[in-house]
């Protein structure tokens, strides 16, 4: 979790005019640019924002060039391939499903359609779910999904385990919603805490302290138990096997997310030596249980996992470093993991490109408050695989909210909730009159979603010129996908140069564009 958030945009009204004029379908017609006379057909559109959302461009043919000048140029190596796509999207926390939740169901249903219809919406596609409360809640308490009843201390053989309160928040329901109007959406989880049984502090909030000769740096106190890894990663599994029962297939968790993170929320501490291990039980117990489910390890910022400029970094890479008692090799981690989640909030965003190229394991970016479709396009330029939006729906006060940056073990959270405002987020819930608003970088992330599928492979492209900013991708066999940014305030003639297909388009100012053709 983040301790501050920056607006970047102001809000845009959404009408249901744009549910029903949002442009040519995506996904579905990767098809268009079929060869027809000199050159196969490129199609495009772009958006600046709500008033121009996902509206078609002229189409151009491959071999349209006649040589002249042009304000940048694109150009990619088809065999120099980088990292595939995952996804696009947000998190189902129970703060955004619970505003969702106060709008009618039409009013909500248009709100979903928006947000993930990749015909008439944004098409996000890559969903987060919460294993137990994350840290932003808005009923409490915080709950895990195996909470002990009075008098029982532990419960190793999960007896307790339920999902019933992602029933009741209407998790599931919003899950139902989206995948009505995207049946391609993709779902992965992570828990903030194992349950507090689990735990040394015996609680499922965080618990923090001073360290030892500091007045400044805090640590967090709430650890792993050692005789609880094992249990910990059963508890995964019933959580995935729980949604599948609903319909859900979650096709990946994260080791933890932020482990170690030193704040009041639901947190936990995990060594470096209980990650190795809890990497090899998780993916040992998916495999008796017979579950392709991935792991995602790190789940934290740039800066824990490496930095050489510091020493107080965590360095999470060593995870796969053999162990100094030999009892795990690093070998094994490499092979448990599947990829390695990223968070944004501190750090150098170059070490995603450092991890994939090191380590040779996918890189996601798994929680962003950055609403900035220029930092999506940056961040697959440096080999994420997705870019999913942390709590993006709030109410028109940036509330209710349980979250805090303090450190009082003994925190009020009434309190808490009555002041602690997120506002601005790319939802805005009005509770008076029932309908919601987006801002306009919705329409600009939707340049990515609705025409980019899971399994495209980005390729190495040329550096941004003249303001000009692009991802290439190639989806399927011979079929290309370019988002194109152009943050002047003129429009921008590209000549786009992949392979031996070459043309020119104009890209509008300010805008996000995407074009489409086959080779």
């Amino acid at each position: 979790m983040r301790r501050s958030f920056t607006a970047i945009a102001a809000v845009a009204a959404t009408t249901l005019s744009l549910l029903v004029a949002a442009g040519p379908a995506a996904h579905a017609d990767r098809d268009a640019g079929a060869h027809s006379g000199h050159g196969h057909v490129v199609t495009g559109t772009y958006s600046t924002g709500g008033t121009h959302a996902w509206q078609p461009l002229p189409n151009v043919r491959t071999g349209d060039d006649s040589g002249g000048s042009v304000d940048a140029t694109v150009s990619a190596d088809p065999r120099a391939t980088r990292q595939k796509y995952t996804g696009v999207g947000f998190s189902l926390d129970e703060t955004s499903v619970s505003n969702l939740w106060k709008l009618t169901p039409a009013e909500r249903a248009d709100a979903v359609r928006l947000l993930v219809d990749p015909k008439h919406g944004a098409g996000l596609d890559r969903f987060r779910l919460t294993i137990g409360s994350p840290d932003l809640i808005e009923h409490l308490p915080f709950w895990s999904e195996d909470d002990l009843p009075a008098g029982v201390t532990e419960d190793f053989g999960l007896k307790h385990f339920s999902i019933q309160r992602d029933v009741d928040l209407h998790i599931i329901d919003t899950i139902k919603l989206i995948q009505r109007y995207n049946p391609h959406a993709t779902f992965f989880a992570s828990a903030w805490s194992a349950p507090a049984w689990m735990k040394t502090n015996d609680r499922f909030t965080g618990e923090v302290a001073l360290k030892p000769g500091s007045s400044t740096d805090y640590y967090q106190v709430g650890k792993l138990r050692d005789d609880c890894v094992d249990v910990f990663a059963r508890y995964y599994v019933k959580f995935v096997q729980a949604y599948a029962r609903h319909g859900v297939r979650v096709d990946a968790l994260t080791l933890l997310n932020e482990p170690g993170m030193d704040v009041v929320y639901p947190a936990m501490d995990i060594s470096v030596a209980q990650q190795q291990k809890l990497a090899l039980a998780i993916k040992r117990e998916f495999r008796s249980a017979r579950l392709n489910t991935q792991l995602y390890v790190h789940d934290f910022n740039f800066w824990d996992w490496r930095d050489p400029n510091s020493t107080a970094t965590k360095n999470y890479h060593r995870i796969f470093d053999d162990a100094p008692d030999g009892s795990v090799t690093g070998k094994q981690v490499r092979e448990a993991a599947d990829a390695i989640a990223f968070h944004p909030y501190w750090g150098d965003p170059t070490v995603m490109r450092d991890a994939y190229e090191q380590t040779g394991k996918p890189v996601q970016m798994t929680e962003t408050s950055d609403l900035s479709p220029s930092t999506v396009l940056d961040y697959f330029r440096l080999d994420a695989g997705s870019y999913i939006l942390w709590a993006q729906t709030t109410d028109q006060d940036g509330g209710t909210l349980h979250w805090t940056p303090a450190r009082d073990n003994n925190i009020d959270w009434n309190q808490v909730a009555a002041t602690t405002k997120w506002p601005n987020r790319l939802v805005t819930v009005h509770t008076d009159t029932k309908s919601f608003t987006v801002r306009d970088e919705l329409y600009g992330i939707g340049q990515f979603a609705k025409y980019l599928s899971p399994g495209d492979v980005r390729l190495e492209s040329s550096a941004a010129q003249n303001g000009v900013s692009n991802v290439i991708y190639r989806s399927g066999k011979g079929r290309y996908v370019a988002v194109l940014g152009n943050s002047a305030a003129a429009d921008r003639t590209v000549r786009i140069l992949v392979g031996s297909r070459k043309f020119v388009v104009t890209v509008p100012a300010g805008s996000f564009a995407t074009y489409r053709w086959s080779r």
